[in-house]
């Protein structure tokens, strides 16, 4: 897996915001939704995923992310083809043919990376991506108050892309109020406090394409495929 700190410094590293899992209340006991998180992993490892809208960050410049939480990608693994130094209002699908945004403002991501340099512009930029499983490379959560609450929301996540794909990926906090990623020591003891902490130990992960609800446990380890 690539050295995301190297990513990041070398000003590469794209955020894909996504929604937290919720927890959702049955009668037959609470889980936690991750339908989108899942959605899109299967289509990572599958056909892949076109016109995703990422943003840049760059070490020692607070660029604002559209969500608090989401996933990491190489720019250098992906085809970068729309770069626009703030909310593109972009929207379709590149794959279909139907893609629309505002007109770019780069050709290329070192040119917008250097533009965030130069200008220490925080604006969230937007670019947008097609890319598979092998562009991504971690998780990330804000720093936050909510830190804490975050965490426990992309441990469900990374649980779910563990069993879907088989890869343990790291969770790195970004500090947007100064520009910076740490990555965040998941030992035994941290790992079982997210644990104790969540409000249920079952994850609903089954994408879309399947009619059938699959749960897994939090703890993947009692899960076979």
């Amino acid at each position: 897996m690539d050295n995301v700190e190297k990513i990041y410094n070398e000003g590469k590293l794209l955020i894909r915001a996504m929604d937290q899992p919720n927890l959702v209340k049955k009668t037959s006991g609470s889980y936690y939704n991750t339908q989108t998180w899942s959605n899109e992993f299967y289509a990572l490892i599958s056909e892949g995923m076109y016109s995703l809208s990422t943003t840049l960050i760059i070490p020692g410049v607070g660029v604002s992310t559209y969500k608090n939480i989401g996933f990491l990608i190489n720019s250098d693994l992906a085809d970068c083809f729309h770069i626009a130094k703030s909310d593109s209002g972009s929207s379709g699908n590149y794959q279909s043919g139907d893609f629309k945004a505002n007109k770019p403002d780069f050709t290329t991501v070192s040119e917008l990376a250097k533009y965030i340099k130069d200008n220490n512009a925080k604006m969230m930029n937007e670019v947008n991506v097609n890319c598979k499983i092998d562009a991504v490379v971690g998780l990330f959560i804000n720093k936050c108050t909510m830190s804490d609450y975050l965490l426990q929301k992309v441990y469900v996540a990374k649980k779910m892309i563990e069993y879907l794909t088989g890869i343990d990926y790291p969770i790195y906090i970004y500090d947007y109020s100064v520009g910076k990623i740490e990555l965040v020591d998941l030992n035994k003891e941290k790992e079982q406090e997210i644990i104790d902490n969540l409000a249920s130990d079952r994850i609903l992960c089954w994408p879309d394409e399947f009619e059938e609800a699959q749960y897994i446990n939090i703890d993947t380890r009692t899960n076979t495929k």
